[in-house]
């Protein structure tokens, strides 16, 4: 599997989340702007570290699902979770530091030669980036619902 695969399976993934918020109705009150801007800015620790098949695809699957996290929680939340959204806004940095930490050891220290592991751990290396950020901005600099402890 080349990159260029690799960049279509990301870009598929990023058009079904954007057919089901299109239908259902983004909830996050962020425009699709948002879900395709957030699915760019991963992909760049990826292509700059040129990592290998599957890092794309792991990286916007982590994206995909936070976001149809979000969506899910402030379609429950109703009036209450109208800027709940900005907490995902603020947890994309630590999302884009753990894409780029995975990157960074899948070219050095770990030699996984499996698509699927290189897959799983771009996922791995944005998801708990975007939780421990979560976990610091949603209990630090801002209430996020039934996401901080305070809930």
């Amino acid at each position: 599997m080349r990159i260029r695969d690799d960049l279509v399976c990301s870009t598929f993934l990023v058009a079904l989340v954007l057919v089901y918020a299109s239908i259902a109705g983004n909830t996050l009150y962020l425009g699709p702007w948002y879900i395709i801007g957030v699915s760019v800015i991963l992909l760049l620790p990826g292509l700059m570290l040129r990592a290998r098949a599957l890092f794309l695809t792991g990286t916007t699957a982590a994206v995909m699902v936070t976001l149809l996290v979000y969506m899910a929680i402030i379609t429950r939340a109703g009036r209450e979770g109208g800027l709940v959204g900005l907490g995902h806004v603020f947890s994309v940095p630590g999302m884009f530091l753990g894409a780029g930490v995975a990157a960074w050891l899948l070219r050095g220290s770990i030699h996984a030669s499996l698509p699927w592991v290189v897959a799983a751990l771009g996922f791995l290396g944005a998801g708990l980036g975007f939780i421990l950020a979560q976990l610091i901005v949603c209990n630090t600099a801002m209430y996020c619902g039934v996401l901080s402890f305070a809930a």
